[in-house]
């Protein structure tokens, strides 16, 4: 009778062991075994998709050995016990003998039961989930093929139940928000399953649609255009200094553009057609989106009309900024530089609690290096236009506001527009004083 404790012992160990497994086991990993012929993982994928059944299953087992289990068990060991104790001349004492072998053996009944019987499947099918599925695919799906009558009877007055208290047992949240997607992109960073620029790219993939084109444009006023009303060799001056392979052209307006000239059809016209000084020759459509517009949608509208330059316009219908397939692709993949792109990251720490800051630094930026959160309704994308609401007037040199927990010195400015400041932490700048 021992032995056949025992073996219950283990059977209620398979059964927990299956329960664990099908649950922590991820499909994915599933179907790559499914491609490469595995017929254990078939199953087991199978089994994984009709969850609750097979998670009946497990729980009839592991019920009907544990009932087993105390009715074959605890009498089998508390008679071994009780004629152990009797061969200690301890046979009149009837009371005793029979009270102590039921304790004993109950003990030792619960001890197999909890140790073997639960926490060491448990942990070992979370440990290694794969290997357990795989291991107890067969004959778990042969137990719910014999007892599938009882097992579908359960589920049937089970689902009765849910249903009354307005759960549908069918509904299944398979899906992860993007908050738990990042925690899981992180637990995989620290587990070295990943590494940190791949972490970043799906983090940045993770926010991609709830970025707008407002946050990532580049502002009107750092806009170089060319004019029509310009000479012929004004605009050329402004493209030899400008360095960039796309500009918007403009009449008289940044708020009246025509169009983009690319630098590639500059070039062609003048090695090909040195008279040819009409810029509107070469003037190419882009297409015209409102700053709220999602870069996700942006850039499906661009890859569409194989148009790689967007002109972004305000709610009034003036030029807000400009964006290209570039900034959306570094919104993804990180900062793109090339050889004339300015390597300044826009953060200068002077000293601890101190920072000179770019004005057109973005707030999310602000926060990372300074360990700081604004308000999410905040309107303002940039540094200097936070500290320029807050001043409600013409930014000055010298001017200071202070703000969780910094002060934020203005040092320089271009006309309405703060170019540079200075964030020192609050008691850093009373220590300093």
């Amino acid at each position: 009778m021992l032995m056949v404790a025992f073996l219950l012992v283990l059977l209620n160990a398979f059964f927990v062991l299956s329960e664990f497994a099908l649950v922590k086991v991820r499909k994915t990993r599933l179907e790559e075994l499914v491609k490469i012929g595995n017929s254990n993982a078939k199953l087991a994928l199978k089994m994984s998709q009709r969850l609750d059944t097979y998670l009946s299953a497990t729980q009839l087992g592991i019920t009907l050995s544990s009932l087993a289990l105390g009715w074959v068990g605890e009498p089998a060991i508390a008679k071994l016990l009780a004629a152990l104790f009797e061969s200690m001349d301890l046979k009149d004492n009837p009371i005793f003998i029979h009270s102590m072998s039921v304790v004993i053996a109950f003990l030792s009944i619960t001890f197999l039961h909890v140790v073997l019987g639960e926490i060491v499947p448990k942990s070992l099918a979370i440990a290694k989930s794969e290997k357990a599925a795989l291991f107890a695919a067969r004959p778990l799906h042969v137990f719910w093929v014999v007892f599938y009558p009882v097992v579908r009877l359960f589920d049937v007055i089970a689902h009765f139940f849910l249903k009354k208290v307005g759960i549908n047992p069918k509904e299944h949240d398979g899906t992860h928000s993007e908050e738990e997607l990042k925690i899981i992109v992180g637990e995989s960073l620290r587990e070295g399953i990943i590494d940190s620029v791949e972490g970043e790219i799906i983090k940045n993939a993770v926010d991609f649609s709830d970025t707008s084109a407002k946050e990532i444009m580049t502002p009107r006023k750092d806009m170089v255009c060319l004019d029509e009303e310009n000479s012929y060799e004004e605009n050329i001056d402004i493209v030899l200094k400008g360095h960039f392979t796309r500009y918007p052209y403009c009449k008289g307006s940044k708020d009246n553009i025509i169009g983009m000239v690319h630098i590639r059809d500059l070039l062609s016209r003048s090695i090909f057609t040195p008279k040819m000084h009409d810029f509107n020759q070469i003037v190419r459509k882009m297409i015209i989106v409102p700053e709220s517009a999602s870069i996700s949608q942006i850039l499906i509208k661009m890859k569409k009309e194989q148009i790689h330059t967007a002109l972004v316009i305000d709610e009034y219908g003036g030029t807000a900024g400009l964006l290209t397939m570039e900034d959306i692709i570094e919104e993804i993949m990180g900062e793109i530089s090339d050889e004339y792109d300015l390597k300044q990251e826009g953060v200068n720490k002077l000293e601890e609690g101190v920072f000179e800051l770019e004005g057109m630094l973005d707030l999310e930026s602000v926060e990372e290096a300074l360990h700081i959160e604004f308000d999410k309704e905040c309107e303002q994308v940039t540094l200097g236009g936070y500290v320029f609401s807050l001043l409600e007037r013409m930014p000055m040199e010298g001017d200071t506001i202070v703000s969780h927990g910094y002060s934020f010195e203005v040092l320089s400015v271009d006309g309405a527009r703060i170019k540079r400041l200075k964030a020192v932490k609050q008691d850093q700048g009373e220590n300093e004083a």
